[in-house]
């Protein structure tokens, strides 16, 4: 179990490696990082997600500590008051016993000529068993002296605490992950509506262009027709592209726990024209160590840890349990002092051993067993899945960055070719189609830029999700928890 929980530490140099990994792309990264690890942050803190995990958390906190005071003795105060009636009796013939005797004493003192000194009118005793009225106080005190089952719980309820710790963690890593692809979503549905509003612009000139080329008979009624079906088609996409902004705008503010998206911030529209730099390789081994700081495998690392501690408590469960109970305390019919003592006092050493259960301890052993062995497998192919995903991610990312290099590209090219387009239609010879294809070129370079762009911080953010390498702060367990309790560091 040892090297289970060792294998659960996790050290900054698994870190590093993904870290390694992604340090190319830091000078490539827009200034509005500050802005979006600000709203990682307040997600963290605001969203019920998270919430929920913190107080599963403290939960599984507070039942480990519970667990553990089971090793300290407990004290306890019983008291019973009981009226009873009837029941069985303790029956003594007292009368026909000593009546014939006092009546031949008494005979013998009257030959002698003296008075007669004995009864003979005694009653046979019928005592009852039940007192009609009894009480009994008494302080209880239970110590465990030798209880291995109970080491074994506690060691089982410290890995469900772990698991749910790492759990936590999982959480807040998806969090951080979905926050990050909500805020570029935004960003690209933001980019992509500004970019189309400058499309509109530029084809509500052309239409104007092309209602003066008509009234001065240079053109035809066809060439006004084309040009506002383009500026409405573009229209048509700018209204979809409103509608998708607000949506990505409220899904961010609900990952961010508000109840609005108003004051939400985004980066700039415009691309920065820098190029993004290629990929950093970081090797099968940095991959493989990135990939065992992963949380999911250390919830299963606690789960396993766990089942290995049922295992334990089956074994114990084959030992003798010896504890300590004491108690003091009065009995009697009332609650009352007088100058009998009614008071008592009892320290026993109590045993327990469970010889013979129909094997229903191995059993239960067994199964835990079996649960580990089943957790160790899924863990080992869950592994090989996160390391292929990593790898995955790096390649994605590698597309990612060449395809903003090219996008960049086009984006260039094609607002060269606009800009002679826009010399050639003033200088009326260039055909309004070979314009409106001009400018269509130029506004999908320039969609394509912005997706490409965003699609490439969007893949860094998986490598850092994949890799673990958000160096995630301190959490506090809730804003209602007493000030007293820790808060538990998920940035380890």
């Amino acid at each position: 179990m040892s090297g289970t929980r060792a294998a659960r530490r996790r050290s900054p140099s698994l870190i590093a490696c993904a870290l390694i990994a992604l340090a190319p792309y830091a000078a490539a990264q827009p200034a509005d990082d500050q802005r979006l690890d600000a709203y990682v942050r307040e997600a963290l803190r605001s969203n019920p997600v998270m919430d929920a995990g913190m107080q599963a958390l403290l939960a599984s906190d507070l039942e480990a500590r519970a667990t553990r005071a089971r090793r300290l003795p407990a004290l306890g105060l019983e008291a019973r008051y009981t009226r009873a009636t009837g029941g069985r009796t303790i029956d003594f013939p007292a009368g026909q016993l000593f009546n014939p005797i006092h009546e031949t004493l008494n005979r013998l003192l009257e030959e002698r000529g003296e008075p007669a000194m004995f009864p003979t009118d005694l009653r046979d005793i019928e005592e009852p068993l039940l007192r009609p009225r009894e009480q009994e106080t008494k302080l209880t005190l239970r110590a465990p002296l030798y209880a291995p089952e109970i080491g074994a719980a506690i060691a089982a309820r410290a890995a469900a605490t772990d698991a749910a710790r790492a759990g936590l963690e999982v959480t807040a890593r998806t969090l951080v992950r979905e926050v990050k692809r909500a805020y570029f979503g935004a960003a690209r549905a933001d980019a992509a509506e500004g970019i189309l509003e400058a499309s509109r612009d530029l084809l509500a000139e052309d239409l104007r262009i092309a209602k003066v080329m008509e009234r001065e008979g240079t053109a035809t009624h066809d060439r006004v027709l084309r040009a506002r079906a383009e500026m409405l088609a573009v229209e048509q996409r700018l209204d979809a592209a409103r509608a998708g902004t607000r949506q990505a705008r409220r899904q961010l503010a609900r990952l961010l726990g508000r109840d609005d998206a108003a004051g939400l911030v985004l980066p700039e529209a415009e691309p920065d024209g820098t190029p993004a730099p290629a990929p950093a390789d970081p090797g099968p081994d940095a991959e493989a160590d990135t990939v065992s700081s992963r949380p999911e495998l250390a919830r299963l690392d606690a789960a396993i840890a766990g089942a290995e501690a049922q295992v334990d408590a089956g074994q114990a469960r084959r030992l003798p349990e010896l504890s300590l109970a004491a108690d003091y305390g009065i009995q009697g019919a009332d609650y009352a002092v007088d100058s009998s003592d009614d008071s008592f006092g009892t320290v026993s050493l109590v045993l327990r051993w469970n010889l013979f259960d129909f094997g229903a301890r191995r059993v239960s052993r067994d199964a835990a067993a079996a649960e580990a062995a089943r957790l160790r497998a899924q863990r080992d192919d869950l592994e090989r899945e996160l390391r292929l995903a990593l790898q995955a991610a790096n390649e994605d990312l590698d597309v990612a960055a060449r395809a903003v290099r090219t996008a960049r590209a086009r984006v260039e090219a094609a607002e060269a070719a606009f800009a002679i387009a826009e010399r050639k239609r003033a200088e009326a010879s260039l055909s309004q189609v070979a314009f409106i294809d001009a400018q269509r070129a130029l506004t999908e370079a320039r969609l394509n830029a912005v997706i490409t762009r965003f699609d490439l911080r969007d893949r860094i953010a998986e490598v850092e999700f994949v890799a673990a390498a958000y160096p995630l702060p301190a959490l506090p367990l809730s804003a209602k928890e007493s000030s007293d309790e820790d808060a538990p560091d998920l940035s380890r």
